[in-house]
């Protein structure tokens, strides 16, 4: 089985298995570059059965967790903040990896940013959550900031729909993560993924939104909610397997 190595390679499992649990020592949304070929892997959180070759994006933004309200003021040094919650059931699978930043300020910066490492207290609707940080609380928040509590892009990821994108591209599947599991993602070098345009040519700029089928990347265009991830290696018809340079990383 392929397996890392190099640069960010921190005691990975094969690249090509999955695990109900997140592996010893790893957290969603980690990156390792194989030093060897110059690729790079995000390690994921699947949101639905992934399938080989397909572009990947992030679960569909959850606007119940911005603009939250800090439930207890917080004072330099804490190590969580107290949130309270939005309408819908948080768990700490889904947050751990993500990220919490001030959205009004308050009494402290603007867009200050930590990384969210568990998510306990009241999960449910409207509850007093506590929001545990990787770093100590920089500043002292009062009760009139809000912050933004929002899912890694690897938490969660699913099959990148075709036509309309809501959510950003964050990688290729290069096998069949379940639903649930954890696993390795691709993110950058040289990949093979579904082509979703007959008229590609080698050095096409490739990108979202798949414009024939879900999970397949189509020539890139600039525009709206448009995103370059790579590419091709090849010019191809809809529905093969092409070569082409990801840079999603």
């Amino acid at each position: 089985m392929a397996t890392l190595s190099g640069i960010g390679f921190i005691g990975a499992p094969s690249l090509y298995s999955s695990s109900a649990s997140p592996g010893e020592g790893l957290m969603v949304g980690q990156i390792a570059w194989d030093g060897k070929t110059g690729k790079a892997f995000r390690y994921a959180l699947a949101g639905e059965t992934l399938v080989k070759g397909n572009l990947l994006q992030a679960s569909v933004r959850t606007a119940q967790h911005e603009n939250l309200a800090i439930g207890t003021a917080a004072v330099v040094g804490d190590k969580y903040l107290q949130v309270t919650n939005g309408t819908t059931t948080v768990s700490k699978a889904q947050l751990a990896g993500g990220s919490i930043s001030v959205y009004t300020a308050g009494t402290v910066a603007i867009c200050d940013e930590y990384t969210i490492v568990d998510v306990t207290g009241t999960l449910t609707t409207g509850g007093a959550l506590k929001v545990w940080l990787d770093r100590p609380v920089r500043y002292a928040y009062t009760t009139s900031a809000t912050v933004n509590m929002k899912r890694s892009p690897w938490s969660g990821v699913i099959q990148a729909p075709v036509t309309t994108q809501t959510e950003m591209a964050v990688g290729v599947a290069i096998y069949e993560i379940p639903s649930g599991e954890y696993g390795w993602v691709q993110t950058h070098g040289i990949c093979s993924v579904l082509s979703s345009n007959a008229t590609m040519a080698v050095g096409s700029d490739m990108g979202t939104p798949c414009a024939t089928a879900a999970g397949a990347l189509d020539v890139f265009a600039a525009g709206t909610a448009h995103q370059r991830c790579g590419v091709s290696r090849m010019a191809a018809a809809t529905g093969h397997g092409i070569s082409m340079f990801l840079q999603i990383d």
